[in-house]
């Protein structure tokens, strides 16, 4: 199975990637048509954020979301494969002089991210801007596999830990000002219930926790895709956390809540970016279940 996922990623990565692209956002398309089950999860996450829009936008957006997630897939084997001097080639940068500050004050610093656009490319974005930075990620069930995935990841230089292996690496990678990079935008079991684009979703504290713990600045980064190629803009934007009275803020509720809103405006510019058939409001779906 893994010889197969090599053999086929080195072959596709020769193709060009704006056809891959092209190809992965017709079969997204397809895959609307005939995957009944996540197309209405698509559309009842977009009911739920967007009320007012009518049935027309939300049904062009949700085909839209699945055309998106087919051209990042199909765009994973330049992901994996291409050099970082290509990959560079394809992202431009806006903000990275206050991430670099952030950098410098020498705390750690705290990336917050979502699932939006390329993140296996946003995934490697810190690296390839060559700052040492850790992630947490899921393991595959088979580990040849699950290894070639995790040298794709990390070959830059990213320190990938698994979700098994608890969080024993974090203080040390603070204390060598490493970056953490965190996805806040999926649903978790026990995670505290934030509001997310105005609804209450199941959500990581960690960044808050890491933060107040290290005073590490907290930073939201995005890469939004350029049209429909295979080209972005990665974004650093402070997250300004204000207290009372002057104190810095130390509730992790709010400070979630914070950077959870300043996710929002970026979703709603394009909103086709985001993955909407993720449950990301199951802790609703579930109250709302039970008050049937």
């Amino acid at each position: 199975m893994t010889l197969l996922v090599k053999s086929l990623f080195f072959l596709v990565q020769l193709l060009p990637v704006r056809l891959l692209g092209a190809l992965g956002a017709g079969l997204g398309r397809f895959i609307y048509l005939i995957d009944g089950r996540h197309r209405n999860i698509a559309l009842r996450n977009l009911n739920r954020i967007y009320p007012d829009r009518d049935d027309a936008w939300k049904i062009r957006t949700a085909h839209e979301s699945f055309a998106e997630l087919g051209r990042t897939m199909f765009e994973v084997p330049h992901v994996f494969m291409r050099s970082k001097a290509y990959l560079n080639s394809r992202i431009e940068v806006e903000g990275e002089s206050l991430y670099r500050d952030a950098i410098a004050q020498g705390n750690g610093v705290i990336l917050t991210a979502m699932h939006h656009s390329n993140w296996e490319l946003g995934a490697l974005a810190i690296s390839l801007l060559g700052h040492e930075s850790d992630m947490i990620y899921r393991s595959l069930r088979q580990p040849a596999l699950d290894q070639f995935i995790l040298t794709a990841r990390s070959r830059f230089g990213t320190i990938l830990h698994s979700r098994s292996e608890g969080l024993r690496w974090l203080p040390r990678a603070m204390k060598n000002g490493h970056t953490i990079a965190i996805m806040i935008d999926q649903h978790l079991s026990n995670g505290t219930p934030i509001p997310f684009l105005g609804h209450l979703a199941n959500t990581t504290t960690l960044p808050a926790t890491v933060a107040s713990k290290y005073n590490a600045p907290l930073i939201g980064v995005t890469l939004d895709r350029i049209g429909r190629s295979f080209r972005f803009k990665l974004r650093f934007r402070p997250i300004l956390i204000p207290g009372s009275n002057g104190e810095v803020e130390t509730d992790e509720g709010r400070i979630m809540r914070m950077v959870c809103d300043s996710f929002a405006p970026l979703i709603d510019q394009r909103p086709e970016l985001w993955l909407w058939i993720h449950r990301r409001w199951l802790y609703l779906d579930e109250r709302e279940s039970q008050q049937a």
